[in-house]
């Protein structure tokens, strides 16, 4: 549902520039050549559906299209509990960064078919992406990036090699049909595409963003994602109550313990603090980041 009006004013207080849009039909409507027989992963709603394909696909020529350079997400279930001291798009266009992320994850979910799509395109294309960016990719195929917050230069996405993988992939349907998520796709953009000197993973400030299981037996627990601390953004005493005050929604709950852990720098399930540690599965690419940063 759109936000009240009541929503929107608080929203709006001190805020002169907010702006509220809602989308039209055609950007939030199943398109006309697909066979709702063919879904799967059926627990996964349209809207839900929907949702991927704005991210992935249409919100690029849309803001584009209103004068919009550059663009930050941020989910309505997502949380910054430092404060930034400097001005994030200001800081892609003058480092020259293309996208940026918070936390790294691994998704293995990429659906049938889409494996072989984004070979065929690279065979097609063989100077789109260089060999060692491949070869990068390849390590890791499901090494990506957890976009429930990304900031990134919307020209990236409208221009050749992305945007012609991009359109391949949107006009297969595999977004609908296998629900590919826009997760898979930023990811496998950006990855492909960008050096990684025009990728930032952003490590300054903490930023919590959980998925929460609905099966019964373990309802409420974290599925993926968590809190991660940001470098030298807290005191240890400040960690530690956000740390437990975290913990103490969970209290009560029958969370297996490999869904719920605490560490030094992060709160959480166990996938994104796994993905984040420089010796995992994740290290190899996030180093090559970090020697360019």
């Amino acid at each position: 549902n759109p936000p009240t009006n009541k929503i929107i004013e608080q929203l709006s207080m001190n805020r002169p520039q907010i702006q509220f849009r809602e989308l039209d039909e055609q950007l939030w409507s199943l398109p006309n050549d697909i066979n709702l027989n063919r879904l799967k992963r059926p627990k996964f709603s349209m809207g839900y559906r929907h949702m991927m394909q704005w991210f992935a696909v249409l919100l690029w020529p849309y803001l584009a299209g209103e004068g919009y350079t550059h663009v930050m997400r941020m989910d309505d279930d997502s949380y910054i509990h430092t404060e930034i001291q400097y001005d994030l798009f200001d800081f892609m266009r003058r480092t020259g960064k293309k996208y940026g992320f918070r936390q790294p994850i691994i998704d293995p979910v990429h659906g049938q078919g889409y494996d072989e799509l984004v070979e065929e395109f690279l065979t097609d294309n063989p100077n789109a992406a260089t060999p060692e960016q491949i070869a990068y990719y390849n390590e890791n195929r499901y090494l990506g990036f957890y976009n429930n917050w990304f900031i990134a230069d919307i020209s990236f996405f409208l221009t050749p090699p992305a945007s012609e993988l991009l359109r391949k992939i949107d006009e297969s349907r595999i977004m609908y049909i296998e629900r590919t998520g826009d997760l898979v796709v930023h990811s496998t953009l950006v990855r492909l595409f960008l050096r990684p000197n025009q990728i930032q993973w952003f490590r300054d400030f903490t930023y919590e963003h959980m998925t929460l299981i609905g099966l019964e037996g373990s309802k409420g627990c974290p599925q993926t994602g968590g809190v991660s601390r940001g470098i030298e953004a807290m005191t240890d005493e400040e960690w530690k109550a956000l740390a437990q005050s975290i913990k103490a929604r969970f209290d009560g709950k029958s969370c297996k313990r490999n869904k719920f852990i605490v560490k030094e720098e992060f709160v959480g399930a166990g996938g994104v603090h796994m993905c984040e540690q420089l010796d995992s599965s994740c290290g190899y690419y996030l180093k090559l980041l970090l020697e360019n940063d």
